[in-house]
């Protein structure tokens, strides 16, 4: 799976990043680098974003959703470039903080509709976006297969 660099742009990464640092408030770096493998399914984003879904537990949620994480690990290699530039230019625009070995949202990055549909999803799923990836990353790792 390629990690389309059309749907999946600077914009769109920053966007996704700091929305779910807004909610989780801080994330370590390994937590950071699920947020944009998440957010490049289709489908799973969809789920998350959906305004009766109310999230429970990583593992309730891999449990009911399996086929979300058949490649996860594809993405999240794919994503860990993505999450780097998408950090560093939060950064240097002042939106992210970066302290201990995690970062913390330093000022607001505004939705504007004009941002688009998918951007709006993002924003609607960001907050259970945070819960699943504020858990144990340890956890995560195992169960979505990801290889380091």
């Amino acid at each position: 799976m390629k990690f389309s660099s059309y749907y999946n742009n600077l914009g769109i990464n920053a966007f996704a990043i700091s929305s779910v640092l807004k909610e989780a408030r801080f994330l370590t770096l390994p937590k950071i680098s699920l947020i944009l493998p998440v957010v490049a399914h289709r489908q799973m984003l969809k789920t998350l974003a959906h305004g009766s879904f109310r999230f429970i537990s990583f593992e309730n949620y891999l449990i009911d959703n399996v086929e979300f994480f058949y490649n996860f690990n594809e993405r999240y290699l794919a994503s860990l470039g993505p999450t780097i530039n998408s950090l560093q230019f939060l950064h240097e625009i002042g939106v992210v903080q970066l302290k201990d070995d995690g970062a913390v949202i330093a000022s607001d990055l505004p939705f504007d509709a004009s941002m688009g549909k998918r951007a709006e999803r993002v924003r609607r799923a960001s907050a259970n976006i945070a819960a699943l990836v504020s858990g144990n990353a340890e956890v995560f790792y195992l169960n979505a297969r990801i290889v380091l």
